[in-house]
């Protein structure tokens, strides 16, 4: 089976639309989706319903989703991002509310553990290190762990208790086999907001044949989904990071 795993949707349409369509010319079978799939951006309704047509999905909550269902402190907020919040909850329709608010953090999925930010706090947690990632990985007995809230494409690995990271670029496919008890961390990036200096979207494909990983950048039209962003009237910092993906 082929897995598109999704993460840090936030809102852009146009981003997810061009995701979901690499998924489908790679003929995926399934779709998990880690979380922050509202926030910052200007179409959080219409990223909720595309959500919901996807067959065989796992979905879990993401900080962002929690505060705009009035779940998370928005004290924990920078202001930039509390201001999309407060707007994004403002304009949530019932169907999209109702869809978030049954969504949690933490998940399980065929293939392993799913949390938004990390396996102590699957809320709000970032794993941007190896001593992040090691009290995650002693935090739950786990082979593979999908995670995301970095909006970095990285790779974790559990190897008899020695820990390693790594970036992941377009294209590199890494092995996820847990051969000699190897456990794996497991971040695609982010869909609708990279912070890794690459503005394309990123989401990953893991194949269960062989158990690897591939993450993918997918172009799309970011100066549409920046100019919703303005037009809505939200930070135009919202806006001008997507063309510098920071």
């Amino acid at each position: 089976m082929r897995i598109v795993v999704l993460s840090d949707i936030h809102s852009n349409l146009e981003a997810l639309d061009a995701v979901l369509q690499r998924a489908r010319d790679e003929r995926v079978e399934a779709t998990y989706v880690l979380g922050d799939i509202v926030g910052y951006g200007a179409d959080p309704n219409a990223v909720v319903a595309r959500l919901g047509e996807q067959p065989s999905s796992v979905l879990i909550a993401g900080n962002h989703d929690l505060a705009a269902t009035g779940r998370f402190d928005t004290e924990w907020f920078n202001p930039v991002a509390a201001e999309a919040i407060a707007w994004t909850e403002s304009i949530l329709d019932p169907d999209a509310r109702a869809f978030l608010t049954a969504l949690e953090p933490r998940g399980d999925a065929a293939e392993g553990l799913l949390v938004h930010g990390s396996v102590v706090d699957p809320a709000a947690e970032y794993v941007l290190n190896l001593e992040v990632a090691r009290a995650s990985f002693e935090a739950a007995e786990f082979g593979h762990c999908f995670f995301g809230h970095t909006h970095l494409p990285t790779l974790f690995i559990d190897e008899g208790g020695r820990i390693d990271g790594r970036a992941l670029r377009d294209g590199a496919g890494v092995s996820l086999e847990s051969n000699g008890g190897k456990r794996f961390m497991v971040n695609p990036g982010s869909v609708g907001q990279p912070r890794d200096g690459d503005p394309r979207a990123s989401m990953m494909i893991y194949d269960t044949a062989d158990r690897s990983a591939v993450v993918h950048r997918v172009p799309y039209p970011i100066e549409r989904a920046a100019a919703k962003i303005r037009h809505a009237g939200l930070p135009a910092v919202l806006a001008d990071r997507l063309a510098v993906g920071h």
